[in-house]
């Protein structure tokens, strides 16, 4: 498989694939040239025929929601080889942080994960550890390195029996094996009041690649309508703080948004990483306009 239209092939010189090799062009931006986030769809409803759909439209990344979607174990599996076949790459939103849902997803072939509501270091730190196989002895972390300091790794614990997820990296089982634990991206969720009061602590994480605003639950910890972030000026005093811890510990930043408006505000803000809306978004509101239009002869 080619990834010429979204120059993600694994076998570049420069050694990135996927979504690092689609971020880096965030970072690689000349002088008077504007930045150029990556974009992706959001899918929270089954269906491989769906998914290719989306992911032919052009878009750099689908995210499959088994957080909050229609979505049970064998539907992702689906759904990530629909996507990753398409020229596109496959994200899974996680509902929990535990290994054995990291495992599942990641098996997979998924590019990435998405793990909400991440409140402190040490989460992000055994999130990470989910995500990665066991460090070659020679550099494995030892007991002395893991203690001096909070957002140093600790040992990968990712079981080896990954049959399925080297097809969609186009690789045999070895060289999976050998190069997944850079090749995955990880992304993590700030949408608490404790992770807010942590993020910077979280972007410090080794292994931890992006910082993602979840504006309604984030909203909603803060006490506030949850819908209503956008003309909440203490939550968007905290997207901005978000925002400054990843550029600041050199991550990346992402954010969910629904229009395209919201997408050029959050892009011209700084923001690498976006959604455009939906599948759910787009069938709520082609239909809401549609009967709208229609409404004379109703």
């Amino acid at each position: 498989m080619s990834y010429a239209n979204h120059a993600v092939d694994v076998k570049e010189e420069d050694g990135l694939f996927g979504l690092h090799k689609l971020l880096a062009r965030t970072k690689n931006v000349a002088v008077g040239d504007k930045k150029k986030p990556v974009i992706g769809s959001w899918m929270q409803l089954p269906g491989a025929n769906l998914a290719r759909m989306i992911a032919s439209m052009g878009y750099d990344f689908v995210l499959v929601d088994a957080e909050h979607g229609d979505i049970d174990d064998g539907e992702m599996h689906r759904l990530v080889a629909a996507i990753g076949n398409h020229d596109c790459s496959p994200i899974v939103r996680i509902p929990a942080p535990e290994n054995f849902i990291v495992k599942r997803a990641l098996d997979t072939g998924a590019h990435g994960l998405l793990c909400p509501m991440m409140s402190t270091a040490e989460e992000a730190r055994r999130f990470v550890s989910y995500c990665r196989f066991p460090f070659p002895r020679a550099s494995r972390p030892t007991a002395e390195s893991i203690h001096s300091s909070p957002y140093s790794p600790l040992n990968g614990v990712r079981g080896a029996g990954s049959s399925i997820a080297p097809a969609l990296f186009k690789q045999s089982m070895g060289d999976y094996l050998a190069t997944a634990n850079k090749n995955i991206f990880l992304a993590v969720q700030i949408e608490t009041e404790e992770g807010l009061e942590n993020c910077e602590e979280i972007a410090k994480v080794d292994g931890i690649d992006m910082l993602f605003v979840g504006p309604n639950d984030l909203c909603s910890s803060m006490g506030l309508p949850p819908l209503n972030h956008p003309n909440e000026p203490e939550v968007q005093a905290a997207i901005a703080r978000v925002l400054k811890a990843a550029h600041d510990a050199g991550k990346y930043a992402g954010m969910f948004c629904i229009t395209p408006e919201q997408v050029l505000q959050r892009a011209e803000q700084g923001f690498d990483f976006m959604n455009l809306g939906a599948d759910t978004v787009a069938v709520g509101v082609w239909n809401g306009q549609a009967l709208g239009a229609i409404n004379e002869i109703r």
